[in-house]
């Protein structure tokens, strides 16, 4: 995408915990957490041509398992107060 159009590239993947919750479910969590690891040490990590990610899940980004590799995430919760204005209460 960079050599094509000239721009780091954005990424977003959206609930990449589900995988982590089905194969803890399932009894294959040691293998998916490799393989994802290796997919966001992939696409996170060494991508020169990022500009940068977004993850969203339910589970807690935690700086073991499968964010081990990363360096310098940002995690944001709809309960903290600089994000909470972005969100409202439906009730």
């Amino acid at each position: 995408m960079e050599k094509l159009y000239r721009k780091k590239v954005i990424i977003l993947i959206d609930e990449y915990d589900v995988p982590l919750e089905k194969a803890n479910e399932q009894g294959y969590y040691e293998e998916m957490v490799l393989l994802i690891r290796n997919m966001f040490k992939q696409g996170l990590k060494i991508n020169n041509s990022l500009y940068f990610a977004v993850l969203t899940g339910c589970l807690r980004v935690s700086k073991k398992s499968v964010f081990t590799g990363l360096n310098n995430p940002y995690v944001f919760s709809i309960t903290d107060p600089e994000c909470g204005s972005y969100f409202r209460s439906i009730l």
